[in-house]
C-alpha cells in the first residue's frame, strides 16, 4: 500500500495497522492519522470488529481522511447492507443489515463486474438474493475503478455505477462519469 501510495506522489510519515493486537490503543492511533484506510475483507466480520470497537464513535469528530475500500466501503454506511458471499450466507436468517460507521447513506456493492453471475448456495446472487433484498432500498453496485468522494457536504460519484432497487437494476453511469448523488 505503501508502495502505491509513493508512486501516487503521496509520502506518509507513519504507517500503522490497527487490529486486535493495539486494539486498547484505537483512541490514539485514530487521532494521531491524518489518513485513514478501511480495508477489504469480508463484511460481517469486519463489522463485528468495528462495533467491538466502538470505532462509529472515534470516528465521530475527526478530521482526516477516511478512505474505505472493498468492505471498508461496505462497512461506511450508516445502515450496512451485507450482501451474501461466502456458502450459506444466503439463508433467510443470515443478518443482511448491521449498524455501519455512518459515513455515508450509500450502501456500495463492489467488484459488480466479478459478482453479477455468482451462485451462492444455488442461487444467483444478483438475481435471486440482492434484488429481493433492495425492495425499499438502493444499493449501488460499483465496477472496480469507481469510487464515491464525499466532501463538504457533497457526494459525487466517479465511473460506471448500477442501482439496484426494488427487484431492478439500471445503470446510473458510465466509465469516465461524474454525478452528483443526494444527500
Amino acid at each position: 500500500m505503501a508502495g502505491a501510495f509513493a508512486e501516487a506522489g503521496i509520502e506518509f510519515s507513519d504507517f500503522q495497522v490497527l487490529d486486535r493486537r493495539n486494539q486498547d490503543n484505537a483512541q490514539m492511533l485514530i487521532w494521531e492519522s491524518d489518513f485513514i484506510i478501511l480495508s477489504g475483507g469480508h463484511v460481517p466480520t469486519q463489522n463485528v470488529f468495528f462495533q467491538e470497537l466502538g470505532l462509529r464513535g472515534l470516528l465521530e469528530n475527526y478530521q482526516g481522511v477516511v478512505m474505505g475500500i472493498s468492505a471498508g466501503t461496505m462497512n461506511s454506511a450508516d445502515r450496512v447492507y451485507v450482501q451474501p458471499e461466502e456458502e450459506g450466507e444466503s439463508a433467510p436468517d443470515f443478518p443482511r443489515f448491521l449498524p455501519g460507521l455512518g459515513i455515508t447513506d450509500v450502501n456500495v456493492l463492489p467488484h459488480y463486474q466479478q459478482v453479477k453471475d455468482n451462485l451462492l448456495d444455488g442461487r444467483r446472487l444478483i438475481e435471486d438474493i440482492t434484488f429481493s433484498d433492495s425492495m425499499g432500498e438502493c444499493f449501488f453496485a460499483f465496477v472496480d475503478g469507481t469510487y464515491l468522494l464525499i466532501a463538504d457536504g457533497y457526494t459525487t460519484l466517479f465511473g460506471e455505477a448500477y442501482c439496484i432497487r426494488d427487484g431492478e437494476i439500471e445503470q446510473i453511469s458510465g466509465l469516465g462519469d461524474v454525478i452528483e448523488l443526494e444527500n
